[in-house]
């Protein structure tokens, strides 16, 4: 372990396993992909959308403990009405997977709309010890 990891990890509870630091890492990925991509337009070409979902999973990528990131999109319209008709990534478009890793423990969490309850729900797919 080296310096910078154990003074962040000195701020966490000493009892706080590994297990629940990747859960935790996990929950703040989701949040902070959601939120900061909230309000960029987005285009209506499959193409484009697939490449700037790449290049955003690789920026978030970067941050710690971050295994995997994909981000999709969907329910984008086809077609543009007018001029100023264009569309911004919203939580109910946004289909996101996120795995983390934090000592032995690996964590596949999503974000997903579902249409059922008409909300973007955050949760954990898999949790996985090595």
């Amino acid at each position: 372990m080296n310096d910078v990891e154990r003074l962040v990890r000195r701020l966490f509870p000493n009892d706080f396993t590994d297990r629940e630091r990747a859960i935790f890492e996990a929950g703040i990925a989701l949040g902070s992909i959601a939120h900061t991509l909230a309000g960029i337009p987005i285009s209506r070409s499959r193409n484009l959308q697939e490449q700037f979902c790449r290049a955003l999973s690789g920026c978030f990528l970067l941050q710690p403990y971050r295994k995997r990131v994909k981000i999709r999109f969907r329910g984008v319209k086809k077609a543009k009405r007018h001029e100023y008709d264009y569309e911004t990534v919203s939580p109910d478009k946004l289909d996101i997977i996120v795995e983390t890793q934090y000592g032995d423990t690996i964590v596949r969490a999503r974000m997903r709309y579902i249409e059922r309850l008409a909300y973007p729900v955050m949760y954990v797919e898999k949790v996985k010890d090595r």
